[in-house]
């Protein structure tokens, strides 16, 4: 399961990030983390931080279970969106004593900013998962940088961990690059099953009225993903582009709004309304839930799914409606 780590209270960190002082990173780093009930973090040279919940479960499939290797944590709560997550000071402390730092660039500004100043220190193994993925210009967003949602794109990303891992701990590069390459297989088994729900489906179009994370699938899948939402959560949309995506859904003839289930849903619930629609869930990954999404869509999620869970629960089966394969 997860383990969320919460605010500590010890002494400052061994090397401070650098920043205590000069207060630069520590400004950009505001933010709530947990509450009282959040089990304590112990973390040593053998723990590895990954900075959202895809890569804390890439991570802890490469890791594996064996008492004598690494050990992933997922610095995000439960509950919380990795996207527009920072940590507070004392999660800083909790990164500057781990061994390793899973992170994505051009993610979050507080990881890059992390990143920079773990890797000047040179104590902690910094880990990009995104080396040598271009990013590319989606109708989302320039850079767009959310290459996690392609399975296939997903296996360097675990190969980039994996290297990383191990560097830290070279008595078990083996094990780790053999539970990677077990991984990417399913990771490819997974990009199939999407592949086929795309060549069964009778759309090509699905519309989503959230955080729009999913334009990696267009480039992958072709699948044609229209939003009056950007990719930041806290876009909103203006009522011309209601009315263009209104439009669109009666011209295609599609009948569901598909939301992302870590943020709130009034856009897609009054997007169904307006245009008599269903509204479906999708993930990106980004949040993990104890319990059932905002809208009552029959799904229960686990804190600890991992990421082959989000899709094969979540993913495929409203792809597969909302695309009407047969």
């Amino acid at each position: 399961m997860t383990t969320q780590p919460n605010g500590r209270t010890d002494a400052l960190s061994r090397r401070d990030f650098a920043l205590l002082s000069g207060g630069s990173l520590l400004a950009g780093l505001a933010g709530c983390l947990g509450g009282d009930d959040d089990p304590e973090l112990d973390v040593d040279e053998n723990t590895v931080i990954a900075s959202m919940p895809a890569l804390w479960d890439f991570t802890r499939q490469i890791a594996g279970e064996d008492d004598d290797t690494l050990e992933s944590f997922d610095i995000v709560p439960v509950g919380e969106h990795g996207h527009d997550w920072n940590p507070e000071p004392a999660t800083v402390e909790d990164i500057d004593h781990a061994g390793g730092f899973v992170y994505m660039r051009d993610f979050a500004s507080w990881q890059d900013d992390a990143a920079e100043q773990l890797e000047a220190d040179g104590e902690t193994t910094v880990i990009d998962a995104s080396e040598g993925i271009e990013f590319f210009d989606s109708p989302a967003e320039d850079n767009d940088e959310h290459w996690w949602m392609d399975p296939v794109y997903c296996q360097d990303g675990v190969d980039n961990i994996a290297d990383g891992l191990a560097d830290m701990d070279p008595d078990n590069e083996d094990y780790y690059r053999d539970n990677a390459a077990a991984f990417n297989e399913e990771l490819e088994e997974l990009h199939e099953d999407m592949q086929d729900v795309v060549d069964r489906a009778t759309l090509d179009t699905i519309v989503v009225a959230t955080h729009d994370s999913f334009q990696w699938w267009n480039q992958q899948y072709g699948i044609q993903v229209e939003s009056p939402v950007g990719t930041s959560p806290d876009d909103s949309a203006s009522p011309d582009e209601v009315e263009e995506v209104e439009a669109l859904m009666h011209e295609r003839d599609i009948d569901h709004v598909l939301y992302d289930v870590g943020e709130p849903a009034r856009l897609a619930e009054s997007l169904a309304e307006e245009t008599d629609a269903e509204f479906l869930p999708l993930t990106p990954v980004e949040t993990q839930i104890d319990g059932a999404p905002e809208l009552d869509t029959g799904i229960t999620m686990e804190p600890d799914w991992g990421y082959t869970d989000h899709f094969y629960e979540i993913n495929l089966p409203s792809l597969e409606t909302a695309l009407k394969a047969e």
